[in-house]
């Protein structure tokens, strides 16, 4: 119970820090929100670990690999936040949530695994879900729907890249490394996308900076109480804070293909874990 209560609260802060995200986005370029997204989480990161206690966080064994999965998670944020200028946060994080199964795919040419036709289909079930969200030929499909599939894409190979990390690596060092790389990444962007912010912006950026270093820490110590089995269906909670957070500041009501197509996604999802669990235990 400790776990599930760890894990919902960070699936609620995921969704405070997009809805942030998306209200910032609507007053300044996305370089600029999600520069002030990861160097206030860094800046949060220096704080509590100054001096030589900094040090620890330094050392990784796979440097390459830890750089990459910088890059990666960089440029997932940067697609997710031009998205949802666009569209709503709900219909975002729904697509966003067919990541789990392109990882059941890319996990055949990367990590070697084999996957047998039971979660093959429920790929295929999922990929429909996102194809009922975006519905294409029933209304005008907006560019940023396929920006979120590019980002699902992207994040699925960052969840696998990190899965090969945290066999070497200190989960505090990874996301050490991942804010560093957003804030090197953002700041080459400022020179072309540079907007003086104001106090209220700077307090906005705080904001996203210590809840993205916050919800972080919840969900890694989450999987620490509670197994990935266990905690797993509750992941999709975030959808429905989404949901609610787009409804009271944005007035975006889902409708009734964002509701079907994001439970076929859901659905589609929670059997490919509990495939995952089943196969784990005969292993």
């Amino acid at each position: 119970m400790r776990g599930i209560g760890l894990l919902i609260t960070a699936e609620l802060l995921f969704a405070t820090m997009d809805t942030l995200a998306k209200m910032l986005g609507q007053e300044m370029p996305v370089p600029m929100v999600a520069w002030g997204r990861y160097a206030f989480h860094l800046g949060f990161m220096l704080m509590f670990f100054p001096g030589r206690r900094l040090l620890p966080l330094l050392r990784v064994r796979q440097v390459k690999l830890t750089l990459l999965r910088g890059v990666l998670l960089l440029t997932a944020t940067m697609s997710f936040f031009t998205a949802i200028r666009y569209i709503p946060l709900a219909d975002a994080v729904a697509i966003g949530f067919v990541a789990p199964l392109f990882v059941v795919a890319l996990s055949i040419p990367i990590l070697g695994e084999t996957v047998g036709p039971r979660r093959w289909a429920a790929v295929l079930i999922g990929l429909v879900g996102v194809v009922v969200i975006v519905r294409p030929g029933f209304a005008d499909v907006h560019w940023a729907y396929g920006l979120m599939i590019f980002m699902a894409f992207i994040f699925a190979v960052f969840v696998i890249v990190t899965r090969m990390l945290t066999r070497t690596e200190e989960t505090l060092s990874i996301l050490f490394y991942a804010a560093l790389m957003g804030t090197v990444g953002t700041s080459l962007m400022l020179p072309f996308f540079w907007q003086t912010p104001t106090w209220e912006q700077l307090g906005v950026m705080a904001a996203m900076g210590a809840i993205g270093g916050v919800s972080q820490w919840l969900m890694i110590n989450a999987y620490k109480v509670a197994t990935a089995s266990t905690l797993a269906p509750f992941q999709y909670v975030q959808i429905t804070f989404a949901a609610f957070w787009g409804y009271v500041v944005f007035g975006d009501i889902p409708d009734i293909w964002v509701i079907c197509g994001g439970s076929i996604v859901v659905a589609s999802g929670l059997y490919v874990i509990h495939r995952e669990a089943t196969l784990a235990k005969k292993g």
